[in-house]
């Protein structure tokens, strides 16, 4: 292929002007590079197009991805930012429903305290009731109705002495008639004590 220099240094024979077929030859050689470099630069003006082409396609594709990436960005701190509301609602409600489960079991504690104390009041009061009944049954026990006095078991003879007349009767009384009062006195005696057959086999 020829260059710039071999274009400049290029000699021709000295006479009566130039050779016509070498000129005609240079001048062909010359044609037929400058065609070669125009194809080739017809090429490379394609290739560069399309290379321009596939620049400007990557380039929108760049373009797009890094939209893309902004959007997804976007999606994922909005998902990021739903998730934390999300999280401090459940947060929130999950303290608010402890609370309320504290509350419910703190008054039911109250109220089981409460009737705990009721209880122990009742039992007291009937301790109390319970006691004092037994105290009046012991001081019923221990009173005199419940005594036994073996007083009761001795015979007392009561009856109203009846004053004798002073006169002539009595003294004139035989032996014999006093001899009978003093039996009846004696009977009477004897029959004042009843004597009760107690049977140990109904003890």
């Amino acid at each position: 292929m020829l260059t710039p220099s071999d274009i400049r240094e290029k000699t021709y024979k000295s006479g009566l002007g130039y050779d016509k077929k070498e000129v005609e030859q240079f001048m062909q050689e010359v044609a037929n590079d400058f065609e070669q470099l125009t194809a080739e630069n017809e090429s490379l003006k394609k290739k560069i197009n399309d290379l321009t082409d596939s620049i400007s396609y990557y380039k929108s594709i760049e373009k797009t991805l890094q939209k893309a990436l902004v959007i997804a960005e976007k999606t994922a701190q909005d998902i990021k930012d739903n998730a934390n509301k999300e999280a401090k609602a459940i947060e929130l409600d999950a303290k608010a429903n402890a609370k309320m489960i504290e509350s419910q079991a703190l008054k039911q504690s109250e109220m089981l305290e409460h009737k705990t104390l009721n209880l122990l009041k009742q039992y007291d009061l009937f301790k109390a009731h319970y006691k004092n009944l037994l105290n009046a049954q012991l001081e019923l026990l221990n009173s005199s109705s419940f005594q036994i006095n073996t007083l009761d078991f001795s015979y007392k003879e009561s009856w109203t002495t009846q004053p004798e007349p002073i006169g002539l009767e009595n003294s004139q009384k035989s032996e014999g008639e006093e001899d009978v009062q003093q039996e009846k006195l004696d009977n009477k005696d004897e029959g004042a004590f009843e004597f009760i057959a107690i049977d140990d086999d109904n003890y």
